[in-house]
C-alpha cells in the first residue's frame, strides 16, 4: 500500500512549484510515498523571488487568517479529503504548513473520539496557526489593524501576542486593503484601519492553548528564516515525544543540501507511526 501524503504549499506559489521546491528531498524517500500536490483557492502575488523561475499562478490558501477564511480553508481540505483520500500524512510549506496545523486542531477538538485527519504532519518552515473559533487562540485583530474598541472575542481571552512573532508588515495584511484615508499606526507603531468588529484573527499559541497536535509531526525551518520563532513555537503545540525536529543553515526555504536530514526527520516520524 503507497503511504500517501497531501501536499499543500506556500503563499504566492502553486502546487508545480512545490513539487518542484521538494524534489530533491522526495527523490530520496521509498517509491512507496505517493505525493498528492493540490492548488490554494486564491490568487496573490508571487513570493519573493518567485516569479523569475516559476509561471503563474500563484496562488494561496487564504489572503488573510480571519476566522471566516479560516473555516473556508478547512472545508477545501475536508473536501480533498472526501473526495481523494485518506492520506496518511500532510505535508505543508508556509502558509500551508499553518493551514495543516489549523486542520488537524479543528479536527481534534470537533471530533475527539474519531480516527485523526492525518496520521502524521510534515511542517516546513511554518508560521503559527490561526483558529477558525473564538474559542482559542490570542486576539490578534489590533496587529492586522483592527483598531479602536472591539469587544472581547471570548472572556478573558488575550490580545498580546509575543513580539518576537511580529516579523513581517505582509503577514498583517487585513481585510481591508490599506489606502491614503485609512492607513495609520497606533502609539505600537502597528497599522491602524477602519474597526470592523465582525472580523477576527485568533492565533493559535501553547501560552493561551492547552490543545497539542497529537499525532506525530516533523517541523523542519531555517536558521536565518524570519518565521523561524514561529515554527519553534509551533513545536511546542506538539507533545515532545512526537515531534521530529531539524533546523538547517538556511532561510525560508528548502535547501537541496539538507535533503537527507529531512528525510530522516519524516522516516523516524513514519517509523513511530
Amino acid at each position: 500500500m503507497p503511504f500517501r501524503v497531501l501536499c499543500l504549499h506556500g503563499m504566492g506559489v502553486n502546487a508545480a512549484i512545490f513539487a518542484a521546491q521538494t524534489a530533491h528531498f522526495r527523490s530520496l524517500l521509498p517509491l512507496d510515498y505517493e505525493w498528492v500536490f493540490i492548488d490554494g483557492p486564491a490568487e496573490c502575488d508571487a513570493a519573493p523571488g518567485v516569479a523569475a523561475f516559476y509561471e503563474a499562478p500563484y496562488l494561496c490558501w487564504y489572503t488573510t487568517p480571519t476566522t471566516t477564511k479560516m473555516d473556508s480553508a478547512h472545508k477545501l481540505i475536508s473536501s480533498v479529503i472526501e473526495r481523494d483520500g485518506p492520506f496518511d500524512a500532510v505535508m505543508g510549506f508556509s502558509q500551508g504548513a499553518a493551514l495543516a496545523a489549523s486542520a488537524i486542531l479543528r479536527h481534534q477538538t470537533q471530533h475527539p473520539n474519531r480516527p485523526p485527519l492525518f496520521n502524521m504532519g510534515i511542517f516546513i518552515c511554518s508560521p503559527m496557526p490561526f483558529s477558525q473559533s473564538l474559542d482559542f487562540g490570542v486576539d490578534a485583530r489590533k496587529y492586522f489593524g483592527l483598531g479602536g474598541i472591539l469587544r472581547p472575542s471570548r472572556p478573558g481571552c488575550p490580545t498580546t501576542v509575543p513580539e518576537y512573532l511580529i516579523t513581517d508588515p505582509a503577514y498583517l495584511k487585513g481585510e481591508d486593503e490599506l489606502d491614503d484615508s485609512s492607513s495609520g499606526s497606533d502609539d505600537e507603531g502597528l497599522p491602524v484601519r477602519r474597526t470592523t468588529p465582525a472580523i477576527f484573527y485568533q492565533m493559535y499559541h501553547s501560552t493561551v492553548d492547552t490543545i497539542r497536535i497529537q499525532i506525530p509531526t516533523v517541523h523542519v525551518y531555517g536558521r536565518r528564516d524570519k518565521w523561524r520563532l514561529h515554527s519553534k513555537d509551533l513545536v511546542k503545540l506538539c507533545p515532545e515525544n512526537l515531534a521530529a525536529v531539524y533546523e538547517h543553515d538556511g532561510g525560508h526555504e528548502i535547501p537541496k543540501s539538507a535533503s537527507e536530514e529531512i528525510c530522516d526527520a519524516i522516516e523516524i516520524a513514519v517509523a513511530s507511526l
